[in-house]
Formats: structure tokens, C-alpha cells, sequence
């Protein structure tokens, strides 16, 4: 019986739809190498560099098993500018009929470097969805060329926006979401992703920044190794240098912000991808332009903040459910 039903929910919500926007191929994140906690660690012990004592500790069993029997995950494909993208959304399994706040998880990596693999998804944007939200994100086009036809191309920054801004279209297709309460989080990456669609959207009620660059031109003169990826990944890149830097530069249009949408900047003082220094530079900007925000820079953690995991979900979470949860 219990399998019946998982088939017919996943069945049913293949069938979602708005306007153009529709989840295919709907399938759980806990299936395969995944559908156990057993088949799991093998599965990771067969990679190479496999720490066994760290697994262990981050993922005990019984925090594998808390998240498969407390929360719905699901992998799926939807259509954007007629490519197939990837794309997954966790959720409470039981929400008592309320309807959940929208959250909108922005990846860092380009590429498929950076992809939410299963460890990541039942990692941090686990607990935020545990906490009572619907957390959904993008793989972004040209994550999955490997097994999916028709992937497109990762833009860093460009067209991909779009893969972001369709999961709205998604979300309102599910009738336990509730998509007029959104809320943006993003890491590396994922912050100038976040920032960009914060422009488009409506309903946008709180932001997470976590480990992002606000001025591309600042960020490469730092780390010139960035230069190859947006050469590879941006279209015309060395044609329009200035301009397309200056598009994935927040910095630059502050203003286009929805003043209604607190910020939480977060940063490791030694983040050596991302210098601190990003986001100290768009806390003093937002400053002067009056938006609300608060800044929280871990002392001596780096790019993954894995030493202030704790506090970092402390403080994300007591951010969204100011903004999120009181409305």
C-alpha cells in the first residue's frame, strides 16, 4: 500500500502545470544507491578520497532515516527556453494542511560542478525544509549534458536565471505551497543567481547570501583563474566584458532590489573562492541605500563554512521565519 501511494503522489505531480511550466519525471531523491542507509555509505565509500569517519559523523543512520521518513524529496525535469533542466524540491511529509512558504535554493558551482548530489540535498536544504518550507531549486541548464538530452548551456549568471524563475511557476502548480511568501537563499554562486531573480519576482520576502560575490570585476581581480570559467560559460564574453561582468554585479544595480526584502549576508572570514570583503562591500552599500539587512562573518571559516554549520542554520532559519513564517 505504502508503495501504491508513493507512485500515485509522484504520478500525480508529473502532471503539474502552469502556463509552459511542468515537472516531468518525477522520482524520489531516496531510490537506487540512496534507498537505504546501508546501499548509501557503500555507494560512498566507493568514491575516491571517501572519508569514512566524517561520514559517519555528519550522516549517522539515524539521521538518514529522520529524513527519509519525515520528508518528501524528489528529483525531476522541467522545460525552460526549450531545454530539459533538473530540478528537486524537499517538503515536510506532514504539514497538517497548512500551506508551506516557498524557499528557493540557488546552488554555487558552474556546470556540473557544484551539482546537488544526494548528500547535499539532505544536508542543509534538509533542515530548512524540515523547519516547515518547501525548498526547491535548479540544477541550471548544462548541469546534466551527461545523461540528459537537449541540457542547453550554463550561461553563469545569463539565460540560466530563468531556470530559477520558472520554479515559482512550478510551485504554484502544488496546492500546499503558498507562493505569495518567497524567500531566496544562495551560496557562492548561487547569490548572484538569487540577486538577479529577486528582480524579476514578486513576493519576495527575505534573502540568504551566503559565501557571494556583489562586484564581479573586484571578485576576478582577486581570483584571475575566474576568468577561464566566464570565458567558457558566458557568451560573448571577451566582446562585452564590462557589460556582462557588470550584469552579474549586484553591486551595480542596488537599486533594482525589492526594498521589501531583508538580506542575511553571510561569510567566513577566510573564504579563499570568495573573499569576505564581498559581502562587507554590499552591507556598506545597502547601508546607504537604507535596505534592511545584517551581516554575520564567521572568524576563521572558510568557503563551505563547515565549521559554523550549526550557527549558520541557527541563523538562516531565524531569518526566514521572521520574514516568511510571520506573514
Amino acid at each position: 500500500m505504502k508503495l501504491f501511494l508513493v507512485f500515485f503522489y509522484l504520478t500525480l505531480i508529473s502532471t503539474f502545470c502552469h502556463a509552459d511550466y511542468q515537472i516531468n519525471d518525477a522520482k524520489s531523491c531516496f531510490r537506487g544507491s540512496f534507498e537505504s542507509y546501508e546501499s548509501w555509505l557503500a555507494y560512498s565509500a566507493s568514491k575516491k578520497n571517501f572519508n569514512k569517519e566524517r561520514f559517519l559523523a555528519s550522516f549517522p543512520k539515524s539521521k538518514f532515516n529522520e529524513r527519509k521518513d519525515t520528508l518528501e524529496c524528489v528529483d525531476f525535469t522541467y522545460q525552460v527556453d526549450g531545454f530539459t533542466v533538473e530540478g528537486y524540491y524537499l517538503k515536510p511529509k506532514h504539514q497538517h494542511n497548512k500551506k508551506l512558504p516557498l524557499v528557493i535554493y540557488n546552488r554555487g558551482g558552474n556546470a556540473d560542478y557544484g551539482y546537488m548530489g544526494f548528500n547535499k540535498k539532505i544536508d542543509f536544504i534538509a533542515d530548512i525544509a524540515t523547519s516547515g518550507y518547501l525548498v526547491i531549486g535548479s540544477q541550471y541548464r548544462g548541469a546534466s549534458a551527461r545523461f540528459i538530452k537537449n541540457n542547453g548551456q550554463d550561461e553563469f549568471g545569463g539565460n540560466d536565471v530563468n531556470d530559477v524563475i520558472a520554479l515559482v511557476e512550478i510551485a504554484k502548480a502544488m496546492p500546499d505551497v503558498d507562493t505569495s511568501n518567497i524567500a531566496l537563499v544562495g551560496w557562492s554562486r548561487g547569490v548572484m543567481q538569487a540577486y538577479q531573480a529577486a528582480t524579476r519576482l514578486n513576493n519576495v520576502k527575505a534573502m540568504v547570501a551566503i559565501a557571494g560575490n556583489a562586484d564581479a570585476e573586484k571578485a576576478l581581480a582577486r581570483r584571475p583563474e575566474m576568468e577561464k570559467v566566464y570565458q567558457a560559460r558566458i557568451p560573448n564574453f571577451q566582446s562585452n566584458r564590462a557589460k556582462e561582468l557588470a550584469k552579474r554585479s549586484v553591486i551595480r544595480w542596488i537599486d533594482k532590489l525589492p526594498t521589501e526584502m531583508p538580506i542575511l549576508l553571510v561569510h567566513g572570514s577566510e573564504d579563499k573562492h570568495v573573499n569576505v570583503e564581498q559581502s562587507k562591500l554590499l552591507a556598506t552599500a545597502l547601508s546607504e541605500q537604507g535596505y534592511p539587512h545584517k551581516l554575520v562573518i564567521y572568524e576563521g571559516d572558510d568557503h563551505g563554512l563547515l565549521k559554523s554549520r550549526a550557527d549558520l542554520f541557527e541563523q538562516s532559519i531565524s531569518w526566514l521565519n521572521s520574514y516568511l513564517k510571520a506573514n
